[in-house]
């Protein structure tokens, strides 16, 4: 009896974390498709430099490619510790303007032509 009990559980605990693991791909997609459409309003970027989102392509390296695109644009471009959503990084926040407090970050930042769309700039050719 109590085998079958562990078995049940067993089973439940599987069928949960499959459920579970499926969510999370659906909420990943859903946020690469948020930050698909170009941005107009955007007065300031910030990059999180934590060491999760370094690890990932973010910090000193994303910074470096979104100061290039954003130059001439008037887009001011910062640093920020940490947004608290490690597992979708490298993240980015972006403000629209001095009295957005909050923004949107967004998540799996990575490549030029994507970072040229959040920017709401053209994509540079690539060699």
């Amino acid at each position: 009896m109590a085998r079958r009990r562990v078995l049940t559980w067993l089973a439940s605990a599987f069928l949960i974390g499959q459920a579970f693991t499926g969510s999370l791909g659906r909420i990943r997609a859903r946020a690469v498709q948020a930050h698909a459409e170009p941005e107009s309003k955007i007065t300031k970027v910030e990059i999180c430099i934590h060491r999760d989102c370094k690890r990932r392509g973010g910090g000193q390296k994303l910074k470096s490619v979104f100061e290039e695109l954003a130059d001439g644009t008037g887009i001011e471009v910062g640093e920020y510790d940490c947004f608290d959503e490690c597992p979708f990084g490298p993240n980015v926040r972006t403000l629209e303007g001095p009295d957005d407090q909050f923004g949107r970050v967004l998540n799996g930042v990575k490549g030029k032509a994507q970072i040229a769309k959040i920017l709401g700039v053209e994509p540079p050719e690539e060699p």
